[in-house]
């Protein structure tokens, strides 16, 4: 009889349980949080300029595996001639190949779904160069002399507007779209950022930089980076330099020749040709101060006629990702830690020239 009672009891116990626990899971589902991971990672090879043989390697994080030239082998073509920039916004990549006038589009796995192609009045195509995203839109910067706005949704370029001779990078903030008119192919190189109204396309201002400026980008702040290129050593080097949210005035940080930036904090490296010693920087933009000049504990060993080409960080682990390239073979990727130890390294194209990251969420 004892047994019996005891059981009844278990049993009863169990279906109060199970009645409580289905009343909790109808009014408030239980949701299981999958932590953010990077699943794959593409690097944009530029290729020879006018040889059509620009790349997108693929590198899945977990397998360690390389697809050496996935945009070819999903879409049963080239690339295309001297692609720039790689970007990832909604649900869809872009990458500009400026020696074949195009804009291609891609779903998240290298799927070709538009080519974009922009022309002047004259019926010569525009050679689109860089982007940036916001606003439901791809801004992108055409060498030839203007900043069009790619509509995500149609895939069209909806507007257009001179902007000076060959402008290079772009960062939106506040509205605003900063871009870096170099002027390089001019006989003297520009000297001045313009910036532009995002929803317009007009002129607001120009603000004045060091002569080249080609890098740019802007941290959660409002406060904007440039890297002038200069004359290529010959008076002036590469420079880093801050324009103030508040001043819209640049004052000069170091000498740097690429960066990139996460959560506030600005990665560069100083890579002059000629130069002996390669400094690896971490700049805190909040307290305005640098944290570190060498952010790798692990060398990089470059080969002869060897300089880094490309800089990413991994938004997620915050592992760095530097490309080294020869300008001739194929080149490779170094994945160091955030402590900057060399976690892995893998083969790419020529000339690796962007990198974006992909995340399952």
């Amino acid at each position: 009889m004892k047994k019996i009672e005891l059981l009844l009891g278990w049993l009863f116990s169990a279906a109060f349980l199970f009645t409580l626990t289905s009343c909790e899971s109808d009014d408030q589902p239980v949701v299981v949080e999958i932590p953010e991971q990077t699943e794959g990672v593409f690097v944009l090879n530029r290729g020879n300029f006018k040889e059509n043989n620009a790349s997108i390697s693929y590198f899945d994080t977990e397998s360690k595996t390389v697809v050496s030239d996935l945009f070819s082998t999903l879409n049963g073509r080239k690339l295309g001639d001297s692609a720039q920039e790689l970007l990832v916004y909604g649900g869809k990549m872009y990458t500009t190949v400026y020696g074949s006038y195009q804009i291609e589009v891609m779903d998240k796995k290298g799927n070709s779904l538009k080519t974009i192609t922009s022309k002047n009045t004259d019926d010569s195509y525009h050679q689109p160069r860089c982007m940036a995203s916001g606003n439901g839109k791809v801004y992108v910067t055409f060498y030839d002399g203007y900043v069009g706005m790619v509509d995500t949704t149609s895939l069209e370029v909806t507007k257009i507007a001179p902007v000076g001779l060959n402008p290079e990078q772009l960062t939106l903030v506040n509205n605003k779209i900063y871009v870096a008119v170099s002027e390089g192919m001019a006989s003297t190189p520009g000297t001045k950022v313009a910036v532009l109204d995002a929803t317009t396309l007009a002129e607001i201002t120009k603000i004045d930089v060091l002569m080249n400026p080609t890098e740019i980008l802007s941290d959660s702040q409002g406060d904007v980076y440039v890297i002038s290129m200069g004359d290529y050593g010959n008076t002036l080097n590469n420079t880093l330099q801050r324009i103030d949210k508040q001043t819209q005035k640049s004052t000069v940080l170091m000498e740097a020749t690429t960066m990139t930036m996460k959560n506030d904090t600005l990665y560069a490296i100083n890579a002059l040709w000629g130069k002996p010693v390669t400094d690896y920087i971490k700049y805190d933009c909040k307290n305005e101060s640098v944290i570190t000049t060498n952010f790798l504990k692990d060398a990089i060993t470059y080969p002869v006629g060897a300089n880094p080409s490309c800089l990413a960080v991994d938004p997620v682990t915050g592992n760095i990702y530097i490309g080294v390239s020869d300008f001739k073979t194929n080149s490779d990727m170094h994945i160091f830690s955030p402590e900057g130890k060399l976690l892995h390294k893998f083969e790419v194209g020529l000339e690796p020239k962007s990198i974006a990251f992909i995340s399952n969420k």
